[in-house]
């Protein structure tokens, strides 16, 4: 079954265009002194590698033997509602996010298929903040709390990293924060868009001799393109450092996040899709599914060098309150009260011998996670009786070592981890009898890369990854038989991933990237759902699978003030062996997956502060069901914003104008895996206006 829909325009609200434009005019039209930001010699830096920390070992990306893209704050901030880490990452090759616009569900991000299968938030994929982890131990993360107002960089691994990061690495998203030398001493910035987008910003930075402060405050509130997806968030974010000298340091991390309504119209469909899109689903609206979450974390970081030898400790702590309503009664509505905690130990040492370099690190990482998840009858919107009350615990002990050694122009990086896990559910719901039980997995993650500099201007390198990936305590305790305890039948998902590529810098003024890999993966964690339990997902193994695929990247700088950024990802993925009650798969395609997926962006700064970037994202159509019987229509999305950057004296402004779908695509912004009841489909919004002016002090 393949789906087209008719184009629906949706009128974008008028006054709010009047405004924001008369608004970019008059600033734009300014006689006030530039900020001078823009200019060629920055556009260049962009494209010359850089020094990351993705890997735990500090090392130039150009002699990193594995794919990664950085993405700096110019491209995360500038011109952007800020709204969503999806503004940003469709300028990663190799990963696929989907899900924006539906802040119930959460952002659904994959990297070379990992995370294909959440059915909300992030799975199989790591989040790293300031060096303080955002996944949870079992591989769950949610990016309600994240503020990309608060982001000056990012760094994006691509493959399987177990080897480095332990359970649930198909990938590495590594997040920094920005510092006060960096900031104005305040800033003010105020967005409004279209279906009631109004978000405000708050920023101070300090920086006095030794120590230095940082403090975001947040505040979003949208009523969304569909029926029933009204959400409000606020989000608070501290950073305290403190240099004791060039060599020694302190970082005291808070953040806090409080989500109290995020509504959840939910799937349609296909018929329900073409008659109206921006209906809920009749379900969603009488149950009133939607969700609520407050969390708060606080993290401690260490960090001294003394000559050969560094040390890096790390201490944190998360609490997450979570309650959730779904589009049915018995067992739809849920809570989930949330710890986890951990710490860290790495040293590092590093060695000259002549021509060959050697650098050692050794580490150490312990976590803890417990959830107490309880579940009631939704009574239109309120809980009823309790059907399950569970405690769920996690915990994991690894060790790691890498080791780096170059000579002349090679670089080889090794890296071996040793992770111990113990999973235990007690039954407090004993009407149904004692469903307590316990999992226990412990795996050894190898890890190798080797990068050649073929010539001044290219690096080729190959590495090979491992992965493991057990399924996290809300896919477990998801049991069809509708008993507590965990799923006896599920079982840790492993990969290996083999990779070839390169990395060429032709002038300054022109990088390109290519990344050619192939990845095994056995028991590959498979969603699906059951009819009458709508938006509840469970879980089973799929024998094996193979996933091959190519990603290219291309940025050049065109013209004085005049930068392209593009890139393009071929994903051929496929079950090997995969058998249910329902039919044989072997040689379908992975749902979730588009074959192709592209970006390009050009970015155009004047000399005088003005800007302009035009943006265009495509997808080839995907699967939505194993059988492959059902498919989701590829689209094409054109995205522009303009504004400007001005100063005068202490004072600097930036106004911005945008459109996102420009040409009003209808296409899904989701797709909801193996769904019941036909209910695949989450359309996309329509053409969505927003603009904004952002103020500062220095």
């Amino acid at each position: 079954m393949t789906f087209s829909i008719q184009n629906q325009r949706t009128m974008p609200i008028k006054s709010i265009k009047v405004r924001l434009g008369l608004l970019s005019i008059i600033v734009l039209t300014g006689t006030m002194k530039t900020l001078g930001q823009a200019n060629d010699t920055l556009l260049i830096r962009q494209l010359a590698p850089v020094t990351v920390s993705a890997t735990r070992l500090e090392i130039n990306e150009k002699r990193l033997p594995a794919a990664l893209t950085v993405l700096g704050g110019g491209r995360i901030q500038i011109g952007q509602p800020q709204l969503s880490l999806f503004e940003s990452l469709g300028g990663v090759a190799g990963l696929f996010a989907q899900n924006p616009d539906n802040f119930s569900q959460d952002l659904r991000i994959s990297i070379r298929g990992f995370g294909a299968r959440a059915a909300f938030g992030i799975r199989g994929i790591r989040l790293v903040i300031d060096g303080i982890p955002e996944s949870t131990p079992d591989g769950q993360a949610d990016v309600d709390n994240l503020d990309m107002g608060a982001m000056r960089r990012l760094e994006v691994m691509r493959g399987p990293s177990s080897g480095l990061f332990g359970n649930a690495a198909g990938g590495i998203l590594n997040f920094q924060t920005e510092n006060a030398n960096e900031m104005s001493l305040l800033e003010g910035q105020v967005t409004v868009g279209s279906y009631g987008l109004r978000s405000y910003r708050f920023k101070t930075g300090v920086q006095k001799k030794k120590f230095q402060y940082v403090f975001i405050a947040t505040r979003n509130q949208s009523e969304g393109y569909r029926a029933l997806s009204h959400m409000e968030s606020t989000i608070l974010n501290l950073k305290l450092r403190y240099d004791f000298d060039s060599l020694t340091r302190i970082s005291i991390l808070a953040n806090y996040g409080n989500s109290p309504v995020a509504d959840d119209p939910g799937g349609l469909t296909l018929q329900q899709a073409t008659e109206n899109r921006r209906q809920a689903h009749p379900n969603n609206m009488r149950f009133l599914a939607g969700e609520s979450v407050a969390q708060g974390r606080v993290g401690i970081t260490f960090e001294k060098t003394m000559g050969k030898h560094l040390i890096f400790a790390r201490a944190f702590g998360t609490k997450r309150d979570f309650a959730n309503y779904l589009a049915f009664q018995a067992a739809g509505a849920g809570t989930i009260n949330r710890t986890f905690a951990g710490a860290s130990f790495q040293y590092q040492f590093s060695q000259k011998f002549d021509l060959i370099g050697y650098r050692f690190r050794l580490g150490m990482d312990v976590e803890s996670q417990g959830d107490t998840r309880r579940r009631f009858d939704n009574l239109i919107g309120e809980r009823g009786k309790l059907t399950f009350d569970q405690l769920e615990s996690f915990k994991n002990i690894a060790a790691y070592v890498t080791q780096e050694l170059t000579y002349q122009k090679v670089t080889m990086l090794v890296g071996l981890r040793s992770d111990a896990i113990r999973l235990h559910a007690t039954d407090y719901f004993l009407t149904d009898g004692d469903q307590s039980g316990k999992r226990q997995f412990s795996r050894l993650n190898p890890s190798v890369g080797i990068s050649l500099e073929a010539s001044s201007k290219v690096n080729i390198y190959t590495n090979l990854g491992t992965s493991f990936e057990t399924p996290t305590m809300s896919e477990l305790s998801n049991n069809p038989t509708g008993t507590g305890g965990f799923n006896p039948d599920l079982n840790p998902q492993q990969a290996v991933n083999y990779e070839i590529g390169a990395k060429t810098y032709f002038s300054q003024r022109l990088r390109t990237d290519v990344a050619l890999f192939d990845v095994e993966v056995k028991d590959e964690l498979v969603p699906y759902q059951i009819t009458g339990q709508a938006g509840r997902v469970f879980y089973r193994n799929a024998g094996r699978s193979r996933r091959q695929g190519v990603e290219l990247s291309l940025n050049a700088v065109l013209a004085k003030g005049l930068t392209l950024f593009s890139n393009y990802t071929y994903s051929d993925f496929r079950y090997r062996e995969y058998q249910t009650t329902t039919g044989k798969f072997d040689g379908n395609v992975l749902p979730g997956i588009p074959k192709h997926a592209a970006q390009a962006e050009l970015r155009y700064f004047t000399p005088v502060g003005i800007f302009a970037i035009a943006q265009v994202r495509h997808a080839s159509l995907l699967y939505a069901d194993d059988a492959n019987a059902v498919t989701a229509n590829g689209y094409t999305v054109v995205n522009l914003r303009v504004g400007g950057q001005k100063t005068w004296g202490r004072m600097h402004i930036e106004p911005f104008i945008g459109v996102n779908n420009l040409l009003d695509a209808a296409y899904f912004q989701n797709v909801q895996i193996n769904a019941s009841a036909n209910r695949y489909f989450e359309p996309s919004q329509g053409r969505f206006w927003f603009g904004g002016v952002k103020v500062g002090i220095k």
